[in-house]
């Protein structure tokens, strides 16, 4: 059964999605604060988020922003803010699809197809050894084994994938994943890469995959 993230924090809206996307044959999950999202998607698998920019804990473009940082999953907003220069934003931070309040039933069940026809489409796994990440779907297998990763290090590896056989400075991961203004702080770094190690290395001592270039970075290789 195809799965559905909602974070809405309108619990008439949360209703009314509830009633509709049940009765279209979808699995749902319901939060009104971001950080319960974040949780929920570290834990399980799912094939679309429906996002309201006005959350209780933060601001959905500011959820959108990290989610991408390790997530290729759609995002369909669904949002009362209906200026030109709002709906650009949410694109370029992410989303998939902007839908504007108030919309009908059938609009939103028609751009959910779409969205999900092109997330059924074949997606581009990585391999690197008997690792494996699906970055459209968000899964990490080792040896066919499904392997739960943090948001960070989920990040870190498919940077690493993005650029396999490349070696990768401390910097450019901390600007990529934590933000320029996290520069200079290698121990970052380390400590999530160690984590990595631990959980995807067969002897995390010596690494088969994850190499260290001294004093440099990092680098993937098969």
């Amino acid at each position: 059964m195809t799965k559905i993230l909602i974070l809405e924090d309108s619990p008439p809206l949360q209703s009314f999605l509830k009633t509709l996307l049940q009765a279209s044959g979808y699995e749902l999950s319901i939060c009104d604060k971001g950080l319960d999202g974040f949780a929920r998607l570290s834990e399980q698998s799912y094939d679309l988020v429906l996002l309201d920019l006005g959350l209780l804990d933060m601001d959905g473009q500011d959820w959108l922003i990290e989610f991408r940082q390790w997530s290729a999953l759609p995002v369909l907003v669904l949002s009362a803010r209906d200026g030109e220069v709002e709906k650009v934003t949410a694109l370029d931070n992410g989303a998939n699809d902007y839908i504007t309040k108030p919309f009908s039933a059938n609009e939103l069940l028609a751009r959910i197809r779409v969205l999900l026809r092109t997330q059924s489409q074949p997606s581009v796994a990585f391999t690197c050894g008997n690792i494996k990440i699906d970055p459209q779907k968000h899964i990490v297998t080792t040896s066919g084994n499904e392997i739960k990763l943090t948001k960070k290090e989920y990040a870190i590896l498919l940077l690493l994938f993005q650029n396999k056989d490349k070696v990768l400075t401390h910097n450019a991961i901390l600007s990529h994943i934590w933000g320029a203004q996290y520069i200079n702080r290698p121990e970052y770094v380390r400590v999530h890469v160690a984590q990595l190690r631990q959980k995807l290395e067969a002897n995390p001592a010596s690494p088969k995959y994850i190499l260290t270039e001294p004093a440099v970075g990092y680098r993937l290789v098969d």
